[in-house]
């Protein structure tokens, strides 16, 4: 495939390719169904990021020109010749929407990633065993508490939580949180703490504030996936830094600085999603340290700090910010449960304001009621009630899923050692793909979310996350047993 590309023109190199592609599929030059070179080939033969290549290939799927397929490749859908030629003309009773999506969507959901996400997807009345982090044991809600704080929340503040609030959060909770924080060791005022509908929202109005297409993020590579379609629907550059057992590999990370001028660092450092791992104080005191020296923005994503399985909680890297460069976020989704999407934002104040204003354009204020019955529900003493309860049951779990894969799962095999948190991660005998393993373990009732679900870049061993948080000690050792005779047949 011959494409021309000017270094110099103002259109980003992904919108060159992608035109260079569109043009010979119009000019009939690239036939249906002709399959397009790999990623890393085409990034190759033209010099460029397998990123720019990922991002024209998205650009033209959202747009009708070509389709692809998990672990197939792309290839040229007949429509994209069929759109143009008609100009876009709909001649069937029914309206289509294609051609009509926006960049945002093909820059964030590429067909790869939704077909991967319907193979482990679980509906409420399935009999699959699902190891997906999503899925949470609702028996051990401490629902009767929650009630009750709710109830209170009422009686205390009545009518007031029905009206309008401030987009900055509850006072009386933010007012609160600042006791809270400090027992994760950080100092803070109420000025400074902003709350937001889930973690997810917090990271888009943060991505909104600092992010201009074509500024470089860094992220683990593995990650969460939610903060990378954020991060890519804004047109970031995304570069993975590789993980070692402990966390981010900072020796991986200066090399990289010194070559790209990055402007934000996005990192879970407790429990990290999707690995489990945490990274030792040292080296936090170290990530710091070089972002400072490189003018990095760090999003610290706090979402599970007191889930260690020994009450023992290492403090943020917030506790080290001496310049203000780091925006905090923590959460009650994963302490209490998923339902609360109720999490907060830590920064300075001139930027809280900001962060505020943008919040304004997706749901004005946080619910009022909910933020005032978890507001009780930490006053009267549940939440640490609740956190002791779901530590050892956590730990429990997790031994059960140490036991059982050592039963049953083959030599080549690893996982991550975990302190806390409810998962951990499972590194497949060399020659076996996650997304194989996970197409058979359908089939025998079985689900999880493979390496390529969270992979900012191309991930050199295969692997899953096995989440424990909400599944009995019974499904483990089937689900477990399942997946290790496959294994078997597959190593």
């Amino acid at each position: 495939m011959i494409l021309k590309l000017n270094r110099d023109a103002k259109a980003p190199l992904y919108i060159q390719v992608k035109k260079g592609i569109e043009e010979l599929i119009k000019r009939d030059l690239l036939k249906p169904d002709t399959k397009l070179p790999s990623t890393r080939e085409l990034s190759g033969s033209l010099g460029v990021s397998r990123n720019t290549i990922i991002q024209a290939y998205e650009q033209l799927e959202v747009e009708g020109y070509v389709y692809s397929g998990v672990g197939r490749g792309t290839f040229v859908h007949e429509y994209g010749k069929i759109q143009h030629d008609s100009g876009y003309k709909n001649h069937s009773s029914k309206f289509s929407f294609k051609g009509y999506f926006s960049t945002v969507w093909a820059r964030s959901y590429t067909s790869a990633f939704l077909s991967l996400e319907k193979l482990w997807e679980v509906n409420s009345n399935s009999d699959l065993i699902s190891f997906e982090s999503d899925n949470m044991d609702q028996t051990h809600f401490p629902a009767e508490d929650f009630k009750d704080s709710f109830l209170s929340a009422f009686r205390r503040y009545g009518t007031s939580l029905l009206g309008a609030g401030s987009s900055k959060g509850f006072p009386p909770l933010l007012d609160y949180l600042t006791s809270f924080m400090a027992r994760r060791g950080i100092q803070v005022k109420a000025e400074n703490i902003l709350i937001s509908s889930g973690i997810q929202q917090g990271l888009s109005i943060i991505g909104k504030l600092f992010i201009d297409p074509g500024d470089t993020v860094l992220l683990e590579n593995l990650t969460y996936p939610g903060a990378l379609s954020v991060f890519r629907s804004l047109q970031a550059n995304c570069i993975g830094v590789p993980l070692d057992s402990d966390g981010i590999r900072l020796d991986v990370m200066e090399n990289v600085l010194r070559r790209r001028k990055v402007k934000i660092l996005y990192t879970i450092p407790t429990f990290q999603n999707p690995l489990g791992c945490t990274l030792p104080a040292e080296r936090r005191q170290k990530l710091v340290e070089l972002c400072r020296r490189y003018n990095i923005i760090i999003i610290e994503d706090d979402y599970a700090h007191e889930l260690s399985f020994d009450g023992k909680q290492m403090l943020p890297l917030k506790s080290w910010d001496e310049n203000g460069s780091i925006l905090y976020m923590g959460s009650f989704s994963e302490t209490l449960f998923p339902g609360i999407r109720l999490s907060w934002i830590l920064a300075p104040g001139e930027i809280i304001r900001k962060l505020s204003v943008l919040k304004k354009s997706t749901d004005l204020y946080t619910n009022l009621i909910l933020q005032a019955a978890v507001l009780e529900f930490l006053q009267r003493g549940f939440f640490d009630k609740q956190l002791k309860k779901k530590r050892n049951l956590l730990k429990e779990r997790n031994n059960v899923v140490l036991n059982a894969l050592a039963r049953y799962f083959p030599a080549g095999t690893s996982r991550s050692n975990v302190t806390g948190g409810q998962f951990l991660w499972v590194e497949l005998p060399g020659g076996v793909d996650a997304v194989d393993l996970l197409i058979k373990s359908r089939q025998k009732g079985v689900v999880f979310a493979p390496d390529r679900f969270f992979s900012v870049e191309e991930w050199e061993k295969s692997g899953f996350q096995i989440a424990y948080g909400g599944i009995d000690e019974e499904k483990i050792w089937d689900g477990i047993k399942i997946l290790g005779n496959i294994l078997a047949g597959l190593s």
